[in-house]
């Protein structure tokens, strides 16, 4: 790494690197263990990103938060949770695990604390990132100081999607006498002053619900009401004793969407019951959306203590007005409507190329790279996952810029990656409820086992014979894209094979493969 002095501050190095969450810290691992000089750069004075909690800042998750898909498949390939965490951590199991993380690759060390991109252009063949210094305002905010310089090779812009929150507006809004507040700004009831309180709730996605049931329990409000528009389908943490998401596997992702959205239906309903009975009322398939999982809305709503509603038609006063012709007496309105992606750091002329005004889409092959650039600039962790979790994608995304890096693997024409993002676009409108937030939906594991396959590491199950049936009918977890391809590890085989696979899946293979044995066998002795 080399400074120059200037009329301001410069610093030259291969790699920069923006945001010290999860995305950017695997990133910056990557690099690193390829030999690469990598620059940090967290706005923030703390990793984690979203899974550090803050108690006066407007960002990170709520003191209640666990993570909503379990240890096994929320975790980085090569360095597996301990086994005393529960299958589904709480965030500050999840901030720990992050810290023991960059410390043990030695990643810390490359982070810039308190230092934000304010610019991002390209001239020539490098790449300027202007920032500058924050300080605390003591406020809970900060203020910035001194700029810098950073000139680097490659970049890779890893600060997530959800950073603007989205409004909802309704009629007669501005007459409401109570708080209306975002999501982002909830911390628990007690911080925000709701115990006791009537509250409604905008929203039905994983932060909605954990919202209303914080307030419900924790918070002991008089009524706590949830508004949806969509309606949803309630996805318990466990189905049969397993984390629901280890049900996720290639042999049930290769069925057609339809059918395998008809049987995980029916497994729902017989756990929860018809959604209609708790008026959920779900406008889309259970397969067509971002799953919302609580353990315990169901559980309230019966009890009484969360009443559901239609969308808000009107707000007059105190009095929310709903489409189905209720109403409900309230003092604080939690807005859970989700975040629109903004990357106000970007040059002109590179925003024009990644984003697409007005909605809440990007231009990106495979959502990393542009066609109009290359992979000298990449987008890490721009991702909703319909199953499992963000980091073993994040992960996989990285690790294909790196070998991108190294020149050990191209990327396609032009062409030919803007033929990917309009067939990608397409599939995506046709599977999932039209929403901002699945704009960027993907399936983990399929999706994994793409980019994977572009740098040799998607796990080919003749390579592996003896763990062939979990890599069909497993989870497997993060630790299968290490059997092999570059930076293998050497307890991947373990970490796998200790994986179950569960057991209504199991018996059902099983089912299946027997009565096609005995179909054949019948067809065959018919023809003998």
């Amino acid at each position: 790494m080399q400074e120059t002095k200037a009329t301001k501050p410069v610093t030259h190095t291969q790699v920069c690197v923006i945001g010290a969450g999860i995305s950017g810290l695997v990133t910056a691992k990557c690099f690193k263990e390829a030999n690469f000089d990598t620059v940090v750069l967290e706005r923030t004075d703390e990793i984690g990103g979203l899974w550090t909690f803050r108690e006066k800042i407007s960002y990170g998750v709520m003191r209640c938060t666990h993570i909503n898909v379990s240890k096994h498949n929320y975790c980085f390939s090569d360095f597996p949770f301990p086994d005393d965490v529960p299958d589904y951590p709480h965030h500050s199991h999840m901030a720990k695990y992050i810290v023991d993380y960059a410390q043990h690759f030695g990643v810390t060390d490359l982070i810039r604390f308190q230092t934000e991109a304010k610019k991002l252009e390209k001239k020539d063949d490098e790449w300027h990132v202007t920032t500058v210094k924050l300080e605390d305002d003591g406020k809970g905010g900060y203020i910035s100081t001194d700029e810098e310089l950073i000139i680097a090779k490659y970049v890779a812009i890893a600060t997530g999607h959800h950073v603007t929150p989205s409004w909802a507006k309704f009629p007669g809004q501005e007459s409401f006498k109570g708080e209306i507040i975002h999501g982002v700004d909830y911390k628990d009831p007690v911080t925000n002053r709701l115990v006791g309180s009537r509250v409604l709730v905008v929203g039905i996605g994983n932060s909605a619900v954990d919202v209303a049931t914080d307030c419900a329990s924790v918070g002991r409000c008089k009524a706590v009401h949830l508004s949806t528009r969509s309606g949803a389908w309630i996805v318990p943490n466990y189905i049969f004793g397993f984390p629901t998401d280890h049900y996720s596997c290639r042999a049930f992702l290769w069925l057609p969407w339809q059918f395998g959205n008809y049987v995980f239906e029916k497994v729902i309903t017989l756990i929860n019951g018809n959604p209609k009975r708790w008026n959920l009322n779900p406008k889309m398939k259970a397969l067509q959306t971002q799953p919302t999982v609580s353990p315990t809305l169901i559980h309230m709503i019966q009890r009484g203590y969360i009443e559901i509603h239609s969308n808000i038609s009107k707000i007059s006063g105190k009095t929310v007005h709903f489409t189905d012709g209720s109403t409900a007496e309230v003092d604080h309105v939690i807005y859970c409507t989700g975040y629109s992606i903004s990357l106000p750091f970007l040059s002109d002329d590179v925003r024009q190329k990644v984003l697409e005004e007005g909605s809440n889409r990007i231009k990106l092959y495979k959502n990393v790279f542009s066609p109009e650039l290359d992979h000298t600039l990449s987008f890490i962790g721009f991702l909703q996952p319909a199953s499992g979790g963000l980091l073993s994608m994040s992960e996989t995304q990285a690790r294909w810029q790196v070998e991108l890096c190294k020149g050990k693997v191209k990327l396609p024409s032009k062409s030919a990656m803007l033929s990917g993002i309009k067939a990608d676009q397409e599939s995506c409108d046709k599977r999932y409820y039209a929403s901002a937030r699945h704009t960027i939906q993907k399936d983990p594991i399929l999706y994994c086992d793409e980019v994977s396959s572009f740098f040799g590491a998607k796990p080919q199950i003749w390579r592996h014979p003896t763990l062939a049936w979990k890599l069909l009918f497993g989870t497997c977890g993060a630790a299968q894209y290490r059997l092999q391809g570059p930076h293998q590890w050497d307890k991947a085989y373990k970490t796998v094979k200790s994986l179950p696979v569960t057991d209504l899946i199991h018996y059902s293979a099983v089912l299946i493969i027997g009565v096609l044995f005995f179909f054949v066998m019948s067809i065959i002795f018919s023809l003998s």
